[in-house]
């Protein structure tokens, strides 16, 4: 097993550390320290407000984290446009010399830089930027999935509410029900979870759908229930295209709707309204109907992020989503994803 320090220096929030949270909750491999000096002398749990990462300390730099002797260093955030900052550099090249691998999910890659390159050649360390895509390519060719298994796509109103989570949640109570499931991770944080996947973010749009129908075929031959983790939203004005290409690629059975509680519009596109969750429903529905009309896929569940409200808060706030919209709804992280399963449990029986 890997031993991990994770860098996300100056960014270790629920916003911008999306990738260290999620490794930190789902990972396989210990995290031994998180680096960020704005929140050095703190634990995670500490930092994010949260019982997660009770015990794992946040440290000054890379220097301070390798005293727990790590064997990994792990880029922890993902932001816009992907790039490496270049306060980072030193520390990245420190842990190459003290033997580190580099695990980065950016869309920079590591081992295209020739100065961390030939520093991990030198050393014999290993970078994996997880975001390189497969070399081969291939247009989707509308092959149906096997009988009798499930494939659920996970769908939402934005970016960052909670796709990746609930598939893992989904996936994990269909294994707590002795079902045989699966998690198929279509994005970095999702692949370094669960070590394989497709990062259809790097695709070529041309090749989305063919490339996730191939993986997602490859799941339902082994596996009764497949959880897809979603990416982007259909109505988000820069992300919508990875939307539809994993939507026509994975052409799923059933859908869950991610929304996050209180938001009106796009995180950072001023005035970009949201529909109403009927509406968005609607049309991530809709989009299967284009081209299997014969076989219609549903949304059968609403998964709310209520992170900050009171817990009389979420359950008001599920209650008026499930009135509106006259489906199930529940927090996964807080209540469980046992209502979402059960949902689809109905609707495959039906």
């Amino acid at each position: 097993m890997r031993r991990i320090a994770i860098l996300a220096e100056g960014a270790f929030t629920w916003r911008t550390a999306k990738t260290a949270t999620g490794v930190i909750r789902y990972g396989k491999d210990p995290v031994v320290a998180v680096i960020d000096s704005t929140h050095t002398g703190k634990n995670v749990s500490q930092a994010l407000d949260a019982h997660l990462g009770i015990g794992i300390p946040i440290v000054q730099d890379i220097h301070e984290a390798l005293t727990y002797e790590p064997d990994t260093l792990m880029i922890g955030i993902a932001p816009v446009g992907g790039a490496l900052p270049s306060s980072w550099r030193w520390q990245l090249l420190t842990a190459i010399e003290a033997g580190l691998d580099i695990i980065s999910g950016l869309h920079f890659f590591i081992s295209d830089d020739e100065e961390l390159r030939t520093a991990a050649e030198k050393r014999g360390v290993t970078i994996w930027d997880v975001r390189r895509p497969p070399d081969n390519n291939r247009v989707a060719q509308f092959i149906p999935h096997r009988p009798g298994s499930h494939t659920i796509l996970m769908v939402g109103s934005d970016c960052a509410v909670g796709k990746m989570t609930v598939a893992l949640e989904l996936d994990r109570e269909a294994s707590n029900r002795d079902l045989n499931s699966a998690f198929v991770a279509t994005g970095q944080t999702g692949i370094m979870i669960s070590g394989n996947g497709l990062p259809v973010d790097r695709i070529i749009s041309d090749f989305v759908a063919g490339m996730v129908e191939e993986m997602v075929i490859d799941f339902t031959n082994k596996h009764d229930w497949v959880f897809v983790e979603g990416q982007g939203a259909l109505n988000h004005p820069g992300y919508s295209p990875v939307t539809l290409g994993l939507i026509h690629g994975s052409m799923p059975d059933a859908m869950i709707f991610c929304h996050k509680a209180g938001t009106t519009e796009i995180e950072g596109y001023n005035h970009c309204l949201f529909p109403s969750l009927n509406r968005m429903i609607q049309f991530n529905e809709d989009t299967v109907s284009w081209v299997r009309p014969e076989r219609p896929s549903k949304v059968v569940g609403l998964a709310v992020m209520t992170f900050g409200l009171s817990e009389h808060e979420a359950r008001d706030v599920l209650k008026q989503a499930e009135d509106e919209t006259g489906l199930p709804a529940t927090d996964v992280l807080r209540f469980g994803s046992g209502v979402l399963m059960d949902a689809l449990s109905r609707y495959f029986a039906s």
